[in-house]
């Protein structure tokens, strides 16, 4: 009878270790597809990184060519303008403009920029055969380090002085009237990196533009011959055309600078991302090496036959996979806000917590600045009211509203303190509450305050007070149009030298 009870007691103990050993191989599977959600993550940012840059590199040099070119601009001056922007903007070493020789297919050097003064012989212009496949629309020339240079691109690597490049034509009537090159002496990442195709189509979006002030300039021309020979009437008419044409470019300019802001918001925020998904992942990185040392401990007690022990480690690996996926769903939740965000907006609005949407931001915002300086520093206070619960909005557009004001309070502050110095705190306070039917948020700052004299421009479109370079003039703009949208009010209250207040009002729909 001892023996058979022994014999059933073995019998179980074989059981619950094969059933151990299951759970510590569905556990291992789990450790191995969130650690893979990790690097996925890092992957995604960094490339996300790179190309906004590019993005934000293009916007710079829209913004600042469309400021000089006109109908009335030469084509000389178009060029040289367009390569000085390029070099400056985009990270590159050297630019230059080729245009048509006499002979078929030869370009010859008409400007160029980033050189030293004895690299080019004024006399001597350098010239280039380009072969007629890269004289069509769409086509385009690229050497970097993964490409193998043909004659063409040969002949541009001596004659130009310039290693890796890449290079466009300009068309005109389908004929080309220039070829635009622009490159790099070395390709070192990450100060130098590799030419891809995010620099070949930011390099053709400014070839757009020359394009279409081209077009524009040769219906003005058509336009004004016309003048010569028609009545009054005919030339009313005409003006009006124009007028129509030049509007039709504004509207397409402004939707252009719109877009690129919202791409730039999404810039400021990347920085701080990266530092709140570090958060989570290190703490999958420390719970999966701490469950590692436990499944050895497990196997060690299972191999003396200590069973309680072994239940006991197994609990505590059970507790470290919980927190484990509650950190993993912690950073695909910041990922998945992120692309949220950077998504054009549908414009469907979806119930939202208006708490955790202004809290995200208030964090991703501040951590993204300090990533940028690390002498930045400021107090962050929060307020919220837990009785809203959830309101109709679109979260990307309200999203972007809450961002802009956070951006701009912190920036506020930021220059006070590099005014008055020590003895100063800055302060950054993001408050909600629920008003009957509307809800409010406001964002509030301790900087310099908004001039009186200004306070009423302050929701143009493109009017801003920062420096040339650091503001386009659109955040506020855009906060206005997608607030009214949501059947809200922004409105401000400010104090010179003590700070402001600005303040979102949504209804609730209720």
């Amino acid at each position: 009878m001892f023996i058979q009870r022994r014999i059933e007691h073995m019998d179980d103990n074989n059981h619950k270790e094969e059933e151990l050993r299951k759970e510590i191989a569905f556990y291992k599977k789990q450790l191995n597809q969130l650690t893979g959600k990790g690097m996925h993550s890092d992957m995604l940012l960094t490339a996300m990184r790179h190309s906004l840059k590019q993005k934000n590199d293009v916007f710079a040099v829209l913004t600042t060519l469309q400021k000089k070119y006109n109908v009335t601009t030469p084509l000389d001056t178009l060029l040289a303008e367009t390569i000085k922007a390029i070099t400056a903007n985009f990270g590159m070493h050297r630019s230059v403009a080729l245009v048509p020789s006499a002979e078929t297919n030869k370009y010859k050097l008409s400007h160029h920029y980033g050189y030293p003064a004895d690299v080019f012989s004024v006399n001597q212009p350098t010239a280039i055969t380009i072969s007629p496949q890269y004289l069509t629309p769409g086509a385009f020339i690229r050497v970097n380090k993964k490409t193998e240079p043909d004659e063409t691109a040969k002949q541009i690597q001596m004659g130009l002085a310039l290693s890796f490049f890449i290079g466009l034509p300009l068309l005109h009537d389908d004929a080309p009237v220039a070829f635009i090159i622009t490159g790099r002496t070395i390709e070192r990442p990450p100060f130098a990196p590799v030419l891809d195709k995010g620099d070949i189509d930011s390099l053709a979006a400014i070839i757009s533009l020359l394009s279409a002030v081209l077009q524009n300039k040769k219906l003005v021309e058509v336009e004004l011959a016309k003048t010569a020979v028609e009545d009054e009437n005919e030339i009313i008419a005409s003006q009006r055309d124009m007028l129509e044409i030049t509007l039709n470019d504004l509207k397409a300019a402004q939707a252009q600078l719109i877009q690129s802001e919202k791409m730039a918001s999404l810039g400021e925020l990347t920085a701080g991302i990266a530092h709140e998904i570090q958060n989570p992942l290190n703490f999958v990185n420390n719970f999966s090496d701490v469950n590692t040392e436990l499944i050895d401990e497990l196997k060690s007690e299972l191999a003396t036959g200590n069973v309680q022990l072994a239940n006991e480690i197994a609990n505590d690996i059970k507790d470290n996979e919980q927190k484990i996926n509650h950190h993993g769903k912690r950073a695909d939740a910041i990922v998945k806000a992120m692309l949220q965000h950077s998504r054009t907006s549908s414009g469907q609005k979806e119930l939202t917590d208006i708490n955790a949407l202004s809290d995200e931001y208030l964090r991703l915002v501040y951590h993204g600045l300090r990533a940028k300086d690390k002498s930045f520093n400021a107090t962050t206070k929060t307020e919220f009211d837990s009785s809203i619960g959830k309101i109709n909005i679109v979260p990307q557009d309200i999203g972007r509203v809450i961002l802009n004001l956070i951006n701009n309070a912190f920036y506020a502050v930021d220059e006070k303190k590099k005014q008055i110095g020590e003895g100063y705190e800055p302060t950054v306070s993001v408050s909600t509450k629920r008003n009957n039917d509307k809800v409010e948020i406001k964002v509030t700052d301790n900087g310099n305050g908004i001039p009186q004299k200004v306070l009423d421009k302050i929701f143009q479109p493109f009017f801003t007070t920062k420096p040339t370079g650091q503001g386009t003039g659109l955040g506020l703009s855009l906060s206005y149009d997608i607030v009214r949208a949501h059947g809200g009010e922004i409105k401000v209250e400010t104090k010179e030298g003590e700070g402001s207040t600005f303040i979102i009002q949504l209804p609730t729909n209720e």
